[in-house]
């Protein structure tokens, strides 16, 4: 691979760092490259899938210690001239083996329907002219642009985009449309959160981009799971292992019972024959025939409903999976809590606000610490805390309709009670949208948990003139406040103190311990605007803090009873937040999660680190 850049770390890279590090150029590869390229890494496809011979997969289901069992005691029936009873046992067995045969031989279809993901064409720009040629002929380092309704023809590092968005659900089981952007990610985050790359397989949800290729075939991440899911080898499962023990004690058990019995037999007088009949037909009825039919015939049927729900099963075995389950990796947001998202209470400067009104309807006032709703002019003062939030979100809240019967929100809740906030302190968000056009926007990522928006903006005081150019931001924060050099208090600015953070800390800390979701916002000034030249790191820093607001995500009806049937079960639960790990320890006392050992908080970026055995330490 031009560079030895692997893949997955291309994503912390700038675009002009990939560039380099793949020989690459905007203007794309010339004919040589190409040619080179695809002499050394070959055509972007995905291998073909190494099917198992049918005969074969047949032949294993008789790999059961239960069913070799039956086959002996068919035999020794037919021995013994008992042809019904050798008929049925051997009914009994072939019919197990049938069922566990065709769930096996429709699951082989996985890896063909992973390769229908793979596009026909591509629009590559190549010595500076755009074509579009077989995807087949993509390689590393080509300039590929996509546009909505397009399918990825392999995996890329975005260059440039306007409003893009992709479904990723093929890869990350997240249902919405991700919204990508271009700048690099700070440090190591998962597969979900590699914002800046597009996937092969995946479709383009909105808008354009153009992106250099940095993974085909094989090589991409749906290459990467088009290769586990043939060379995976799995242990035997709990089940397995129980009937695989089940079966040695009935055949020990068997054999001495026989010998036993063929003693007794002999002694008492009865021939050879007859004392062998006589203790295989006692033996025989040791073993229970049926047990393996209807033990596959239930997880077939098991295996049936989960198909129904579009979860597909290899092999029955693996049903069994959700019944030996020890421990439960739940998200926070969405999962244990309805991620409908409410501002209850405000920081400005240092002073404390309340929010009346839930959801996402703006009903509410706010209200100082006495209670008393604040004054237009009193609200007028803060404006600027409030214009920050909503130019720093890109959710819409609608009106009621048809298919909706309350107030609703397109975009990210948490950025939908954002412009809740604003309504209810008299500020429209569409307004502010249509008065201060967006010039570039640095989307929020998981990494450095911020989000940020340029715009000609008149000033804080309202009154010095267009023409200026300023930065909005809104994340967590301790995010924000690492970037903080000044705070406003009031209507006057002053340099941020050491005090000053440790108070601002103390209170997140502290609303966050109520299960409360805490943004800050802050603003900066920039002293000028490229928006091609512009980098993230050079603009969003020296912010001047605004203050912090404080969501409450309230959790389901259902979660105290599933967790409370998950601790009965003996299974510890992990909860996966990606914000801050108080405010998911006090999901979980809310969720009834105590006693404390049950309970383990993973920040999203750390999971992909774990090992097994610290997995299950939890």
């Amino acid at each position: 691979m031009d560079g030895g850049q692997k893949p997955f770390e291309y994503y912390r890279l700038s675009p002009d760092d990939v560039l380099a590090q793949l020989n690459a150029r905007r203007e794309g590869l010339t004919n040589d490259e190409f040619q080179e390229r695809l002499e050394r890494n070959g055509p972007n496809e995905l291998h073909k899938v190494k099917r198992t011979w049918s005969g074969f997969i047949f032949l294993r289901q008789f790999k059961n210690l239960l069913v070799v069992l039956l086959l002996i005691s068919a035999g020794i029936s037919t021995y013994l001239h008992d042809a019904k009873t050798a008929s049925i046992l051997l009914l009994i067995a072939v019919t197990n083996a049938l069922v566990g045969f065709f769930q096996e031989f429709k699951a082989e279809s996985l890896m063909e329907n992973l390769q229908k993901l793979v596009v026909p064409h591509a629009k590559v720009l190549r010595s500076g002219k755009l074509d579009e040629i077989s995807s087949t002929e993509v390689v590393l380092g080509d300039i590929v642009y996509v546009a909505e309704g397009d399918s990825v023809p392999a995996d890329l590092r975005i260059l440039d985009e306007d409003e893009l968005a992709t479904n990723d659900f093929a890869l990350t089981g997240e249902s919405n449309p991700t919204r990508k952007f271009v700048h690099a990610i700070e440090g190591e985050v998962p597969l979900a959160n590699r914002h800046n790359i597009l996937f092969m397989g995946t479709t383009v949800a909105i808008g354009t981009g153009r992106g250099v290729v940095i993974g085909t075939g094989m090589d991409t991440e749906l290459g990467r799971i088009a290769d586990l899911s043939q060379d995976t080898k799995s242990d035997a499962s709990p089940l397995q292992r129980e009937m695989s023990n089940l079966a040695t004690r009935i055949a020990q058990g068997t054999i001495v019972l026989a010998l036993i019995l063929t003693y007794v037999a002999l002694k008492a007088n009865l021939g050879y024959r007859e004392a062998l009949l006589f203790a295989i037909g006692i033996s025989a009825a040791m073993i229970p025939n049926g047990l393996v039919a209807e033990v596959n015939i239930t997880l077939a049927q098991t295996a049936s409903r989960m198909a129904k729900a579009r979860a597909l099963v290899k092999r029955l075995s693996a049903v069994e999976t959700l019944g030996a389950t020890n421990i439960i990796a739940t998200d926070k947001t969405g999962t244990l809590t309805k991620n409908e998202m409410t501002v209850q209470n405000l920081l400005i400067g240092k002073t404390s606000y309340s929010v009346t009104g839930t959801g996402y309807e703006p009903v509410g006032q706010i209200v100082d610490d006495k209670g008393d709703p604040l004054k237009k002019t009193e609200l007028k003062k803060l404006e600027l805390f409030f214009r920050t939030g909503a130019m720093a979100s890109n959710a819409k809240v609608n009106q009621p309709d048809d298919e909706h019967a309350v107030w609703y929100v397109l975009g990210d809740p948490t950025e939908g009670a954002l412009i809740t906030l604003a309504n209810k302190a008299g500020v429209d968000p569409a307004a502010l949208d249509d008065k201060y056009k967006e010039l570039k926007e640095f989307q929020f990522d998981s990494a450095r948990k911020r989000m940020s928006s340029v715009r000609e903006y008149d000033g804080p005081s309202t009154s010095s003139g267009q023409g200026k150019i300023y930065m909005f931001v809104k994340g967590a924060a301790e995010s924000v406040l690492a970037l903080s050099t000044k705070m406003r208090d009031g209507d006057k600015e002053r340099n941020l103190k050491d005090a000053d953070r440790a108070y601002y800390s103390a209170y997140n800390e502290r609303l966050a311990s109520q299960a409360m979701r805490n943004l800050a916002f802050a603003y900066r000034e920039l002293p000028k605007f490229d928006k091609k030249t512009m980098r993230l790191e050079d603009v969003e820093q020296k912010l001047t803090f605004l203050g912090i607001v404080s969501e409450l995500d309230p959790l389901r009806e259902q979660v105290p009873d599933a967790m409370l049937a998950a601790r009965e079960a003996h299974i510890k639960v992990t909860i996966v937040t990606g914000d801050f790990p108080t405010t998911a320890e006090a999901i979980a006392r809310k969720a009834k999660l105590a006693p404390e050992k049950n309970i383990t908080i993973v920040m999203g970026e750390d999971l992909p680190k774990l090992t097994d055995s610290q997995i299950l330490q939890f």
